[in-house]
């Protein structure tokens, strides 16, 4: 564990903080670089200084005031109608009770606790980004500058190019290819009109087809004839297979008689 604090000068030294085994979390002293254009409500609003020690803070209190916007102040202290910073400051001091001897409001610790909210995040503000000179000040064609505006021009853009899509897609399948459309009339299939014809393809192969008929014939023939002997072959195969599978029966058996040791019988 480490003290840590979002006022100038809490940090002094290195403090460690074991995330993993071998990862570590350093949090070391803050160094803000001095600078010769800095004024001294720069640096006090960058803080590096304590507000505690500095005197009349109402002083600063316009510098807060131009950097935030006022729905930003009237939502975070809940105050309007004010018109400077110390009518802001005396109204605050009244509302929340900070008030003097003789019923005067405290605009010093009003002042002070407004600089903490500034420098510890509770009111919200921003530094915009620098303009550029020239025609790029204009902005972004197609964009106002509203809240939520880019959700639905993407929206709108998916929406256009998916309908581009679609329809190029549907172009395609109406459109035909004039080399497809030639194949087709090249090719006129195997039918009767125009088709080949399985003689022409004999003849350019040098078979002949009544010569393969007479081959089939005999194969066949053949095979008529050769029945009755490959019966007694397979009959003769199947016994002598059968004889082996017994003998290696009988000889798995007595060998296994061999090797099974006799018990012997304990005495009582």
């Amino acid at each position: 564990m480490c003290t840590v604090a979002p006022i100038p000068g809490e940090t002094k030294i290195w403090q460690y903080i074991t995330l993993m085994k071998r990862i570590y979390l350093i949090d070391c002293p803050g160094v803000v670089p001095p600078s010769n254009t800095d004024t001294p409500q720069d640096i006090l609003l960058r803080g590096v200084v304590r507000v505690e020690n500095v005197e009349n803070p109402e002083q600063y209190i316009p510098a807060v005031l131009a950097k935030t916007k006022p729905q930003h102040i009237e939502r975070t202290y809940q105050i309007k109608g004010y018109k400077n910073h110390i009518e802001f400051l005396e109204l605050l001091a009244r509302k929340g009770g900070r008030l003097l001897h003789g019923g005067e409001p405290d605009v010093d610790g009003v002042a002070k606790m407004v600089l903490n909210d500034f420098l510890r995040g509770k009111i919200p503000w921003f530094t915009p980004p620098p303009l550029l000179e020239g025609p790029e000040e204009k902005g972004i064609e197609g964009r106002e500058g509203r809240l939520g505006e880019m959700g639905k021009k993407r929206k709108r853009e998916d929406e256009s190019v998916a309908g581009t899509s679609v329809a190029d897609t549907s172009m395609t399948d109406f459109t035909s290819n004039p080399q497809d459309d030639e194949a087709e009339k090249e090719f006129q299939g195997f039918d009767s009109d125009g088709g080949v014809e399985l003689g022409d393809v004999d003849a350019a192969f040098g078979l002949d087809s009544e010569d393969e008929d007479s081959d089939m014939g005999d194969d066949a023939e053949e095979d008529d004839e050769d029945p009755e002997v490959d019966e007694e072959e397979t009959d003769e195969a199947a016994e002598e297979q059968l004889r082996e599978e017994l003998n290696e029966d009988a000889r798995l058996r007595k060998s296994s008689q061999n090797l099974t040791p006799k018990k012997k019988r304990q005495k009582s």
